[in-house]
């Protein structure tokens, strides 16, 4: 028969007190920590995915100039908060890609309006676009003559005092 003893002294067991405050303070932090992170990341893939979607809008414009062999202007609307197919006599071209409303927290740092040939060129007055989301973030949107969008990383605007 096996006979087990454990390491009670003076018939106490368990934590103390401090033990306890100092697991308590470790998993705070950590989770502290953690949710700074995650809402930091949520919001550079919210940003990301915002010039995704205008990479999108003109990738798709260019693919109707070229299914429909003509020329479209692509472009923002008066109050720059609507970004889509400009040009009047594409009615084909313009019910199948409609307009894309821009988020009212992106600022962007030009309004370019872009021309595409039947043949999927582009020509840009301004070939890069800097969406900003306000809170320092910012993530830059090229588009090359080819008709090639590229969107770059989300960097952070290193702010000194």
């Amino acid at each position: 028969m096996v006979v087990y003893r454990s390491n009670l002294r003076n018939g106490e067991a368990g934590f103390t007190l401090v033990e306890l405050a100092v697991v308590v303070l470790i998993a705070g932090v950590l989770t502290a920590a953690s949710v700074v992170m995650f809402t930091k990341g949520k919001a550079r893939y919210q940003l990301s995915q915002k010039a995704q979607n205008i990479s999108w809008q003109i990738e798709r414009a260019r693919s109707l100039a070229v299914k429909y062999n003509q020329t479209l202007t692509l472009g923002f609307s008066q109050s720059n908060s609507v970004f889509g197919i400009t040009c009047t006599d594409c009615p084909g071209a313009k019910s199948e890609l409609p307009p894309f409303r821009l988020p009212t927290d992106i600022t962007l740092s030009a309004f370019p309006t872009m021309t595409i040939k039947g043949n999927g060129t582009i020509a840009v007055s301004d070939g890069t676009i800097v969406l900003s989301d306000g809170q320092g973030r910012q993530v830059r949107l090229t588009i090359a003559n080819s008709g090639r969008t590229t969107v770059g990383y989300v960097s952070e605007e290193s702010t000194s005092y």
